[in-house]
C-alpha cells in the first residue's frame, strides 16, 4: 500500500509579507507525498493571492467570510488528500514536519498529531518589542504550561499547535466551528479527537512570527480569550485550571485585596524580567510589558465570553448550524 497523499491547507487574509516564506517551506518539504497545496484567502486586499499563484501546485478556494474556521472548511471541502496538514500563512515549518504529521498519524493511531507553537521575531524586520513579545509567549508565565505552548516529552494532549488529521475525520465532525471566534483549533480538537485522540511530538516543528506591538497583541489575547471562553461554554468539561489563572488575576484586581495581589503579580513579572535580562537583554522590558498585556486582555476576555449573553456573542450562520448539528449526533454516539 503507498504512503498516504496529504493536502496542505492555508487560511489567509492578507499575509502578502509572510506567505512567501511560507509556501517556500511547504515545497522543500520531504515527503513526496504531497498533492495539492490550498490557499483559503479571505479576499485579500494585498497581493496574498499573486504571490501565492507564483508557487507550483497551488490552489486558490475563496472564502468570502474571511474568518478562518471558514476558510479552513472550504478547504477541508475541497481537498482530495487522504490528509489534511494545516499550516498557517505566517509561519515556517521545518522541512520533514509533513513527514513526520504522516508518521506520527500512522504510528500513534491518533485523530490528529501536531507539534509546539514556536514564537520567533521576523528575520527581516523584527524589533525589541517583537523579540520581547516572541519570548513572553514562550514562556511558562506568559502562555501557560500547555506542551504545544513550552514543549515537553510526546504524548496524549487537549490540544497542538496547527494539527494534521484525515480528510475522513475531519469531515466526520462537521469541520471547524465557525461560531467560536479565533479558537477554532482548539475546539476542532475536542471533536475530532474522539476520534482516536490528540497527539503532541515534540519534533514536529514550525516557527510562528507574533504580533510586533502591545496595541497588537493585546487585541490578540482579548480575542483569544473571549473565543476560548465560547468553546468553555460549549464544552465545560473541558476547562483547564491553567485556563483560570488570568480571569482570576482580572478578578483579583477588582477584589479588596488588589494591591497585594498586584504587589505578588509586579513581583513575580519583574523577577521573570531579571531572568530576560540575562537571555536578551536588549528585549528584557518589551518582555515585561507583554505579560500583563497578554494576561489581562486575555482574562477580560474570557470574562466577557463567559457573562455575555448567548443571543448578543456572534451570528451563528446556517452553514455553521447545520455542521454542529451532524458533529453532535457523532460525539452523541462515542462512548464516555
Amino acid at each position: 500500500m503507498g504512503r498516504p497523499s496529504v493536502t496542505v491547507v492555508i487560511p489567509t487574509f492578507n499575509e502578502e509579507q509572510h506567505i512567501g516564506a511560507t509556501l517556500e517551506s511547504v515545497r522543500d518539504q520531504s515527503y513526496d507525498g504531497i498533492v495539492e497545496v490550498i490557499v483559503a484567502d479571505g479576499r485579500s486586499t494585498d497581493r496574498t493571492r499573486e504571490a501565492a499563484v507564483e508557487f507550483t501546485g497551488v490552489r486558490i478556494v475563496d472564502n468570502p467570510a474571511r474568518a478562518q474556521s471558514a476558510g479552513l472548511n472550504r478547504a477541508i471541502d475541497a481537498a482530495q488528500g487522504d490528509i489534511i496538514v494545516r499550516v498557517d500563512g505566517h509561519c515556517v515549518i521545518d522541512p520533514d514536519y509533513v513527514e513526520r504529521c504522516v508518521e506520527a498519524l500512522e504510528r500513534t493511531g491518533a485523530a490528529m498529531v501536531g507539534g509546539g507553537m514556536t514564537p520567533a521575531a521576523d528575520a527581516v524586520q523584527s524589533s525589541v518589542m517583537q523579540r520581547g513579545i516572541a519570548a513572553a509567549m514562550a514562556s511558562r508565565l506568559g502562555a501557560g504550561p500547555a506542551r504545544f505552548h513550552v514543549g515537553g516529552r510526546a504524548g496524549w494532549v487537549d490540544t497542538v499547535y496547527l494539527g494534521a488529521f484525515r480528510s475522513d475525520d475531519a469531515r466526520a465532525v462537521g469541520g471547524y466551528a465557525e461560531d467560536v471566534g479565533v479558537n477554532e483549533d482548539a475546539e476542532f480538537a475536542i471533536r475530532i479527537g474522539a476520534r482516536g485522540g490528540v497527539w503532541f511530538d515534540p519534533d514536529i516543528r514550525s516557527s510562528y512570527v507574533p504580533r510586533s506591538t502591545v496595541a497588537t497583541l493585546g487585541k490578540q489575547f482579548y480575542r483569544y480569550g473571549r473565543s476560548r471562553a465560547l468553546t468553555s461554554r460549549r464544552h465545560p468539561r473541558t476547562v483547564r485550571m491553567r485556563q483560570l489563572a488570568a480571569p482570576a488575576l482580572v478578578l483579583g484586581m477588582l477584589s479588596p485585596r488588589r494591591r497585594q495581589i498586584a504587589a505578588v503579580y509586579a513581583a513575580v513579572v519583574v523577577a521573570r524580567a531579571v531572568r530576560q535580562f540575562g537571555e536578551d537583554r536588549g528585549s528584557a522590558a518589551s518582555f515585561a510589558a507583554a505579560l500583563p498585556v497578554m494576561h489581562f486582555c486575555w482574562g477580560v476576555g474570557f470574562l466577557r465570553g463567559v457573562f455575555l449573553p448567548q443571543r448578543a456573542r456572534l451570528h451563528i450562520p446556517d452553514e455553521s448550524l447545520n455542521r454542529f448539528r451532524e458533529s453532535a449526533e457523532y460525539l452523541g454516539t462515542c462512548p464516555a
